[in-house]
């Protein structure tokens, strides 16, 4: 566990943009808790613009998006 405070800044797509506070443990999980978001089934999380999943680990600065998943198509 950490014990440095970051900030991040936590959205789903079309929506306001929360900036959040994390100390102790900062992972994607605890940047959604904060920010009282759940990930829907459609959704995929993206941090930086890279998709993870909810145990990444955060750095100070991070931008967590929760995004539609767009699977196949052209």
């Amino acid at each position: 566990m950490r014990h440095e405070d970051i900030e991040v800044k936590v959205a789903r797509t079309g929506s306001q943009v929360k900036e959040i506070c994390l100390n102790g443990d900062h992972t994607v999980q605890d940047a959604l808790d904060a920010a009282g978001l759940n990930v829907k089934a459609s959704e995929e999380i993206r941090v930086n613009g890279e998709t993870v999943d909810t145990d990444y680990e955060l750095e100070d600065g991070d931008r967590v998006v929760l995004a539609k998943n767009i699977a196949g198509g052209r």
